[in-house]
């Protein structure tokens, strides 16, 4: 998740991918860049609602969507294929969740028709990069997280930076130390060979 940050300080808009495409996410979904192409069409032409963690609560106001797209080849901060989507957050108790690291990334619901298949993708089970800078000093850390068989965290941290380091027992965030956390992204990490 990225905020976006100017001279004056925080824009209150954070941008993220909502669906990556050829990745199975923590919930088992698969995604080919034509079917994200689809989603991300479909929601721009209905206007679906934003509510947070799925608790169909529309929030469409305090939450505005001022960007919507399909990340190109060479995007600097996406992944290719990924429907990205940008939100302002008016909302300040909201905001706060941003700034905090408790809401940290989008997810979808919808009503789908499942097609079970069998994916034999490669899952490297250690996996090491770089943390998102800190939202205001732009320090970073180095992490390393252990993956199950089906890419879910089982347990990693990051190094000692600062005096101080985190824990991380989940997708995408750090636990907090020194009143911070950080967000991360394992697709964007390297493989660790294990020993």
């Amino acid at each position: 998740m990225n905020i976006v940050k100017d001279e004056q300080g925080f824009e209150r808009v954070v941008l993220a991918e909502v669906l990556i495409p050829d990745t199975v996410n923590v919930y088992g979904d698969f995604h080919t860049e034509e079917s994200i192409r689809q989603f991300a069409y479909t929601f721009a032409e209905t206007g679906f609602g934003i509510d947070i963690d799925h608790d169909n609560i529309d929030r469409t106001g305090p939450l505005l969507v001022v960007e919507s797209f399909i990340a190109r080849e060479a995007d600097p901060d996406f992944i290719k294929g990924s429907w990205v989507v940008g939100v302002l957050i008016r909302d300040d108790d909201i905001w706060e969740g941003v700034v905090s690291g408790e809401i940290n990334g989008f997810s979808y619901e919808s009503l789908v028709k499942f097609i079970q298949v069998i994916i034999d993708l490669p899952i490297d089970r250690v996996v090491s990069g770089v943390t998102e800078p800190d939202i205001y000093d732009d320090h970073t850390h180095l992490f390393t997280v252990i993956l199950d068989d089906d890419g879910r965290v089982i347990s990693g941290g990051t190094n000692k930076v600062d005096g101080h380091e985190h824990e991380i027992l989940v997708h995408t965030s750090t636990e907090i130390a020194m009143s911070h956390r950080h967000r991360y992204n394992i697709l964007s990490g390297e493989s660790v060979e294990q020993e």
